[in-house]
């Protein structure tokens, strides 16, 4: 089990590739089986990139362990991408860990989407997916891709998403 790196402003360090490198991260757990990562951008600080609030990324890394190795039913995740998928203008995208919806903060937009990682787009929760309007034909969603990464989607469990980019499929 290992802990996603945090976000951190890129004016004082060379960040440009700090979503690139969560992904990989992400793509990592998926490679390895009985493995689990805990997000922790949301916890990140503009100037450190070590989460001041250890006890957070504690219990989530806890909750893979109790998840994989003590069969215990919980969601060990904060939403996982699994595919993106135009329809009807929109592109949808799924997601692994989002059995009870997908949610914001009472008040908020939902942010932190792009299609080139780095103009925002507007993204809105529908159910379990979330929606994204096109314009033109994208070949990726990005989520998060920011170095100091602004997302705020989770789970109900309150479980962070993970940042990501994954490609869109267009039936042919």
């Amino acid at each position: 089990y290992f802990v996603q790196l945090s976000s951190i402003d890129t004016l004082k360090y060379k960040g440009q590739l700090w979503g690139l490198f969560r992904d990989q991260q992400r793509l990592l757990q998926q490679r390895f089986p009985y493995s689990g990562m805990a997000v922790s951008s949301d916890r990140g600080h503009p100037d450190d990139v070590h989460p001041r609030n250890k006890r957070d990324i504690g219990l989530r890394l806890a909750l893979w362990a109790l998840h994989d190795q003590y069969g215990k039913e919980v969601v060990p995740s904060g939403p996982l991408p699994s595919l993106a998928k135009y329809d009807a203008g929109k592109i949808k995208v799924s997601f692994a860990y989002a059995r009870g919806g997908l949610f914001i903060k009472e008040g908020e937009k939902l942010r932190g989407f792009s299609f080139d990682g780095i103009t925002e787009e507007a993204a809105f929760i529908a159910g379990d997916k979330v929606e994204i309007l096109i314009r033109g034909r994208p070949n990726f969603v990005y989520y998060g891709w920011k170095s100091f990464s602004d997302g705020n989607l989770s789970n109900a469990e309150g479980l962070p998403a993970s940042t990501f980019r994954i490609p869109i499929e267009f039936d042919r």
